[in-house]
């Protein structure tokens, strides 16, 4: 059982993805309105509490699930089937999991600054200019080059978030030890960096091919 909870990410996934083929097309129509819905159920959840709340939404595990889901489409080519659904909400994915963080954040702030897995408030920070810049109209207002440099600062969140979900980490005195159950954690993250130096490597010689 424990090992599922501190895995959940990986099964709340292909629940959240096959809600987004559903739903998608809508979430991209009113943006604005899901955005709001998801801070105020945010709110009330945080308020609220519950069994099923603390394995999903407090431990952090929902939010991991949609930024996994924001990422992942890195490792396919464009107009692949996995990222014709993900693309067009990927911005507002990681909106919703920045806003159901804020239960996880907010309940364990006070471990954070007292040293334990700080690195959860070191990727919280990064992620605040992505998610105001993943907002439509942010986005349509920054120039294409500034927006892609800004959010390359992606990778040093996502490092940051693998380190939080990954590792116990005290900082006074420094202490790192492997989280138990969190073998998938370091699994998948290892088969998404070979696959995205694999995409990269092809889109090299396909370049050089044509030159």
């Amino acid at each position: 059982m424990n090992f599922i909870l501190s895995n959940l990410a990986f099964i709340i996934i292909p629940f959240v993805y096959m809600t987004l083929v559903f739903i998608g097309k809508y979430i991209v129509k009113f943006e604005w309105q899901f955005i709001v819905f998801a801070l105020v159920l945010s709110l009330i959840i945080y308020f609220v509490g519950g069994q099923f709340l603390e394995w999903t939404v407090f431990s952090g595990q929902f939010s991991f699930a949609l930024f996994l889901l924001v990422i992942l489409p890195g490792i396919f080519k464009r107009g692949n089937s996995f990222r014709s659904v993900i693309d067009p909400v990927r911005g507002d994915i990681a909106i919703y999991g920045f806003i159901y963080l804020l239960p996880h954040s907010l309940s364990n702030l006070d471990k954070a600054l007292s040293g334990f897995n700080t690195s959860g408030i070191v990727a919280s920070l990064l992620m605040v200019p992505l998610v105001i810049t993943s907002f439509k109209r942010i986005h349509a207002k920054m120039k294409t080059a500034s927006w892609v440099m800004l959010h390359k600062l992606s990778y040093v969140a996502y490092v940051a978030i693998y380190i939080h979900t990954g590792f116990d980490v005290w900082l006074n005195p420094f202490q790192i030890y492997v989280k138990m159950y969190s073998w998938p954690v370091h699994v998948i993250t290892i088969i998404y960096i070979v696959l995205k130096f694999r995409l990269y490597f092809l889109k090299i010689r396909s370049i050089l091919s044509t030159t």
